[in-house]
């Protein structure tokens, strides 16, 4: 699903918008009015198109470029919003906290001041609507999730709030882990489906694996189906052989973890690996845990991969935030306080 945000003066004016931008198709996901939005401000998408087929084998790693692609989609904000409450300084101050490659910054930068927003927050999530890929990831899926990525990126910790989110909703879960050899692997994900009441079912190989999602299916069940995998080297062919076994063992959706803090080439070099295996979309774990997100960025440019959800704390009950270019400016503006770090040393001392 691609989140679009649109603005006018009036009612009929934002939906003519709509209508010519995303078609008769078009879904309706928030409408503001009032003087804080400047007149109308409706948030509307389309479905995303299917997950494409998996790679028959494993691609070999190689670099992604950083820079984003010139085709870029770009839609003006409307002209009446109120007087900002930032300036130039912030705007630069904001994209050399996150230490973007250069193409990017000056890109980010150009589209965020080209905005008329009232706040920085909401500017730079204007801005990102024009430079990244977003589509909400939610339980309300037909098929299963399965998540893939790098060993210690969360996806055990992601898996079981996608779980709770759906418990949340008074819809079925059924939790397979393929983390069996990883000594511990298999014990944090029961003990979190001890909490909500679940049981984990494991699957040592593929077959086991399509047998027990068989099973799930015969059961005609309107449930969610969670699938937690073994962290991988993605720069390791072996690994990624491994992993492209799984995934096509299943008529899953793989989702990459990605662990928010990475180096901006590392992100988008691991974005285009598992993209070429089949990936479509990726959470953003351990936001928490960084204060820099410039991997997000080049990680979700045009042509790669879509944010799905940020997972911001390692608690079960925090759940996953769908993503949104709202809660992605709000993200890259949270800076961190003057003196924060003073303070924490002092506390450490």
């Amino acid at each position: 699903m691609r989140l679009k945000t649109f603005h006018a003066k009036t009612m009929q004016d934002v939906m003519e918008q709509v209508r010519q931008s995303l078609g008769p198709d078009a879904i309706i996901i928030s409408i503001e009015e009032g003087k804080n939005v400047g007149g109308v401000r409706i948030t509307a998408a389309l479905e995303a198109d299917a997950t494409p087929p998996v790679a028959e084998k494993a691609p070999m790693p190689e670099p992604t470029p950083v820079f984003l692609d010139d085709d870029i989609e770009e839609e003006g904000p409307a002209s009446f919003a109120s007087t900002p409450d930032y300036d130039k300084a912030d705007i630069k101050a904001v994209i050399s906290h996150h230490n973007l490659p250069y193409d990017t910054a000056e890109r980010l930068y150009q589209a965020v001041e080209s905005i008329d927003a009232a706040s920085l927050p909401e500017a730079f999530a204007f801005a990102l609507e024009t430079m990244i890929r977003i589509s909400p990831l939610t339980d309300y899926t037909a098929r299963p999730i399965m998540l893939v990525g790098p060993a210690g990126a969360g996806k055990t910790v992601c898996t079981a709030k996608l779980a709770a989110d759906a418990l949340l909703h008074e819809r079925g879960v059924n939790i397979i882990s393929t983390d069996v050899q990883k000594a511990g692997g298999i014990q944090q994900l029961d003990h979190f489906s001890q909490l909500m009441k679940q049981s984990v079912q494991t699957a040592e190989n593929e077959q086991e694996l399509s047998y027990l999602l068989k099973q799930i299916s015969d059961r005609n069940e309107d449930s969610l189906t969670v699938i937690d995998t073994m962290g991988i080297n993605p720069f390791d062919i072996d690994d990624l052989e491994a992993s492209l076994k799984i995934i096509k063992a299943s008529d899953a959706e793989p989702v990459l973890v990605l662990p928010a803090g990475m180096e901006p080439t590392d992100a988008a070099e691991i974005a285009g690996i598992y993209q070429r295996i089949g990936c479509q979309r990726f959470i953003l774990s351990r936001a928490d845990a960084a204060r820099r997100f410039s991997g997000l960025i080049t990680a979700s440019r045009p042509g790669g991969l879509s944010i799905a959800a940020i997972s911001r704390s390692p608690f079960i009950a925090d759940g996953l935030e769908p993503a949104s270019s709202f809660a992605l400016g709000r993200l890259l503006t949270s800076l961190p306080r003057s003196g924060m770090l003073s303070a924490q040393k002092k506390r450490m001392a």
